[in-house]
């Protein structure tokens, strides 16, 4: 079975994300149509999760999710952020558990097309 690496680039310059022409070394470094990129502080890659929302959306690193909660009969809505645990070597909501363990997961959006949405989760949080 092969498996696809996929990953998005948001250009802070052009404030847009984009697939097209960019590629990752092995070692990690950031290519955009084969050649090194001189300035990669102007871009921020986020990897693929390899799961989709109940709307059929690509759900990325970092974004912003609603999902539901079965506890004690009781359904509950609530909102995180997506990260990846490296010690787990899997996508896990922010200080809560495994995003294979969600469900009815709704992408809301992501802090770089829509920072209101971010500050929002934020302040939800404190």
């Amino acid at each position: 079975m092969a498996f696809t690496i996929r990953f998005r680039v948001w250009d802070k310059q052009e404030k847009e994300f984009s697939q097209k022409g960019f590629s990752l070394t092995l070692d990690g470094k950031l290519l955009k149509f084969g050649q090194p990129i001189t300035n990669e502080d102007n871009y921020i890659v986020n990897s693929f999760t390899g799961l989709k929302d109940k709307y059929d959306k690509d759900l990325f690193e970092e974004d912003i999710i609603e999902h539901t909660v079965a506890k004690g009969g009781n359904l509950t809505q609530h909102t995180g952020i997506i990260r990846y645990n490296n010690e787990h070597g899997a996508f896990y909501l922010e200080n809560g558990p495994p995003l294979l363990q969600l469900f009815s997961i709704r992408k809301v959006g992501n802090p770089y097309e829509n920072p209101i949405l971010f500050d929002l989760y934020l302040k939800s949080k404190s």
